[in-house]
């Protein structure tokens, strides 16, 4: 069953308010609101994803998301990356 993190990237895939990819997030003219990469990123796609958290100003959290062939993501839309945000927390804390 997919989690409520993933039916919420589904919906911002759909919407097309999310970017694939870390080298189309350096080249995203959107604004992010949130970064979500997976735990088994390179260390240099990690740098990068932290120096757009920077350029962004955002959150950036790992976690593991069942997308194929994407290893980070990031959400231009403001309510869904709230939404993703909490729901991360919440799951990281066992609720």
């Amino acid at each position: 069953m997919k989690s409520k993190v993933e039916a919420y990237l589904g919906f911002a895939i759909k919407k097309g308010s999310a970017v694939l990819g870390c080298d189309n997030i350096v080249r995203a003219r959107k604004r992010v609101y949130l970064l979500l990469y997976r735990p088994d990123l390179s260390p240099n796609s990690r740098k990068v994803v932290a120096r757009c958290a920077e350029k962004f100003r955002c959150a950036a959290c790992e976690y593991e998301f069942s997308l194929k062939n994407c290893k980070a993501i990031a959400v231009c839309d403001v309510n869904l990356a709230q939404a993703i945000i909490k729901n991360v927390a919440e799951e990281k804390n066992g609720k």
